[in-house]
């Protein structure tokens, strides 16, 4: 795990003067995810299983998968589009060369604390910017829905931004399943097993025609279907996978 810290810092570095020359590029996001994936797998010698590539549409499309820890990242270069934006913290650009690499990918930057993203926000938290962005650049939004990490002990609640952001551009959700991280890491105490690791790319859900008022059963939807996903490689009720 230390090896993998020294890996990331370096291909920070790197990034983080690429993104000079190439600022506001969104395929740096997608090379950068790559290259954190080369150092999982050759130093921790855990390798991506991706199930379901048919499933992947041409974007514009919302992407949505489950958050458990802040080595998710590592782990999502093999399904990171090349043509993809992140919504996430505004804190996270505090963070050394990362939070240069995340404002200069074009990503989406919110401040949780703040009501609104300012004059003339209809949905707030960034969500009116994701929805241009689809509407006028054939991009992806990767958003993890449950809004937070759920540290390995289940799934969270999902919140409505994706939602709202995939009905209101009427673009296609595309979920995706990372499986339970335990089965390869030891993250309380930082220690790899090694193996193989998955992620499902689910069929998409068409919102085509879904109004608001279909928020709410399009969210209880896709917890579900995460829910019974999960399950499956946990050997629990769905209902049990809930944090």
């Amino acid at each position: 795990m230390s090896l993998v810290g020294i890996w990331c810092t370096l291909v920070s570095i790197v990034f983080y003067l690429l993104s000079y020359p190439f600022y506001q590029r969104k395929w740096l996001s997608w090379a950068y995810a790559k290259a954190l994936n080369v150092g999982v797998r050759f130093v921790l010698g855990i390798k991506v299983d991706v199930v379901g590539r048919d499933n992947m549409l041409a974007g514009p499309a919302v992407i949505t998968m489950n958050h458990q820890s802040n080595f998710d990242p590592l782990l999502q270069g093999p399904v990171f589009p090349k043509n993809a934006i992140i919504i996430g913290k505004k804190d996270l650009l505090k963070i050394p060369f990362w939070g240069r690499l995340f404002r200069a990918t074009n990503n989406i930057m919110v401040d949780r604390n703040a009501r609104g993203d300012g004059e003339g926000s209809k949905n707030g938290a960034g969500v009116d910017e994701a929805i241009t962005r689809l509407q006028a650049d054939d991009c992806y939004v990767w958003i993890f829905p449950e809004g937070t990490r759920s540290h390995g002990e289940g799934l969270g609640q999902f919140k409505r931004g994706a939602f709202i952001m995939a009905i209101e551009a009427q673009v296609p959700i595309i979920p995706m399943i990372s499986k339970p991280l335990h089965y390869v890491l030891d993250i309380p105490n930082k220690i790899a097993k090694g193996g193989r690791h998955e992620i499902k790319i689910l069929p998409s859900i068409c919102t085509v025609g879904m109004t608001l008022n279909d928020l709410p059963e399009l969210i209880t939807h896709c917890e579900q279907l995460y829910a019974k996903h999960l399950a499956a490689y946990l050997g629990c009720a769905p209902e049990d996978v809930f944090a």
